[in-house]
């Protein structure tokens, strides 16, 4: 089968994001939880002058609008309590005849929340990373949901992809660990001795206390713009 059938093949899907301009609802994973867990895999063909220096800058020291005022990328992204999982990486592709911006990223929630909280990052900081790739709006009459539309349109399809625990929300995850360490707590207290009735009493209490988001990360090259790792790939994986 060719390109042209494999395509005029594809089914047609129902999506709620379809105001997007989404092709697909992505892959949904899930084991008959209260919970479900969506992706996004998405492909920008880059300027032939992208600067992907200033680009992982702004990953890395750029505050999300959504965040507030000191408040880093990992931070400002756990308060969303929605992404579990996102990464961007660069690659040489035939369909833009040079270099791609690829996206991947895996969230609780429906697909509208996920872009309606691209669109709160504002115009200036997706531009920052979408900027740099081949067709994005710009220019001063150019809005946030603008830009959101143009990622949704890169949209590809994901052949596979694996959550350890889809049916656990982000909350029911932080919960579990919060209860946790507050269950070590207890259990040193009442092994240290003391008054049993008090130990509990205190044990409730600091349960029915709200947990505390476990704290995020995020892993960011700055050199990858002078590091490319593309090149020899052929020769390394045996072509």
């Amino acid at each position: 089968m060719n390109r042209e059938d494999s395509l005029a093949k594809q089914p047609e899907f129902g999506t709620s994001a379809s105001a997007w301009g989404l092709r697909y609802p992505g892959l949904v994973m899930g084991t008959g939880g209260k919970n479900e867990v969506k992706e996004f895999t998405g492909m920008w063909g880059l300027k032939p002058d992208a600067d992907l220096v200033a680009f992982t800058e702004t990953l890395s020291r750029e505050v999300p609008v959504w965040g507030g005022p000191g408040k880093t990328f990992s931070e400002a992204t756990t308060m969303l309590g929605l992404i579990r999982t996102a990464r961007w990486f660069v690659a040489r592709v035939q369909d833009f005849d040079g270099y791609a911006l690829f996206f991947i990223s895996q969230f609780d929630g429906s697909l509208d929340k996920y872009f309606d909280d691209f669109v709160l990052n504002g115009k200036e900081n997706l531009l920052k990373i979408w900027g740099h790739c081949v067709g994005c709006p710009t220019g001063p009459d150019v809005t946030a949901r603008d830009v959101v539309e143009y990622i949704a349109r890169g949209q590809i399809k994901t052949l596979a992809c694996y959550d350890v625990a889809p049916s656990l929300s982000i909350g029911q995850i932080y919960k579990a660990a919060d209860w946790y360490e507050k269950t070590l707590k207890f259990q040193r207290a009442v092994a240290n001795g003391g008054n049993l009735d008090e130990q509990v009493d205190a044990f409730f209490d600091e349960l029915a206390q709200p947990y505390k988001p476990v704290l995020s990360a995020a892993m960011i090259d700055t050199d990858v713009g002078r590091h490319w790792q593309y090149e020899d790939l052929a020769e390394r994986t045996g072509k």
